[in-house]
This record gives structure tokens, sequence and C-alpha cells, in this order.
């Protein structure tokens, strides 16, 4: 059982291995965080270069990208990379979500819903992520 929790990502290193269209929403909801996010793969989406304020580097998974980080996202769509991520994040206890594999997930990522005065967060605890994606919508409706 998940607990929800709302966590301050502000000047936390987050690293995110991998730079494709899963990669790249998760980084558009984190980015709203003003944490410190650095992507790391092989080849990156022409989109993250749209995004201010993220660091980007071109290069295969590296334990050494690991050095003062907060939370890692594994993204790579290699499962036997994401677990060698997964395996060193514990080694190292960092805050680790495997993709690919809730079974390797500290925390699952919530729909998120950001105002001026207040944060949602919705969770399909790594479940029915269209659900999650439906119920979201339909509670921004209702607000707006």
């Amino acid at each position: 059982m998940y607990f929800p929790m709302f966590i301050n990502l502000e000047n936390k290193n987050i690293v995110v291995f991998g730079a494709g269209k899963i990669a790249l929403r998760r980084v558009k909801v984190l980015i709203n965080s003003k944490c410190n996010i650095t992507i790391v793969a092989p080849e990156i989406l022409k989109d993250f270069y749209n995004i201010n304020n993220i660091n980007i580097i071109k290069d295969s998974y590296n334990k050494k990208y690991l050095k003062d980080a907060f939370i890692v996202l594994a993204i790579t769509n290699d499962n036997n990379i994401n677990n060698k991520i997964y395996f060193d994040c514990k080694e190292n206890n960092i805050i680790v979500n495997v993709a690919s594999d809730k079974n390797k997930c500290d925390f699952f990522f919530p729909g998120v819903i950001y105002k001026e005065s207040y944060t949602i967060g919705i969770c399909g605890n790594g479940k029915n992520h269209k659900l999650i994606k439906n119920i979201k919508n339909k509670i921004k409706d209702f607000l707006n």
C-alpha cells in the first residue's frame, strides 16, 4: 500500500535516464516543482531542447550520473538497463521509479493538477493510467 505524500522538490536533483515520450511527459510535470532535472540518454527527443532549465547529457547509462541524485527515473527502452539503474539506486539509497516495472517503483507518478493555491495528485497505484488521466481531466474541468 502506498501512502500519498506531497514532497518539496525545489532544488533537489532529479536524474532521468531515457528521453522518449514518457520521459518528456514526466519532465513536463516535474519542471513545475523547481527541481534540478538532468536527462541522460544516447538519443534525445528534440522537444527536450525546448524545455528551459534542464541539463541534457547525451550518453548511455553510467553509475556516475547517480551522484547527488535525490530521485531517479528509469525510463529507457531497455529492461536490462532499467534493472541496473534500479539496483544501483537501491544500493545507494536513492528513490527510484522504473517506468516499465511497477514492482520497482518507490513511488508512482500521479496525475497532477497545479493551481496557484493548491496541488491535486491522483494515483492509480501503477495501474490503469488512462483512467487516472480521465479522472484528472474531469477534476480539471470541474475546477475551471
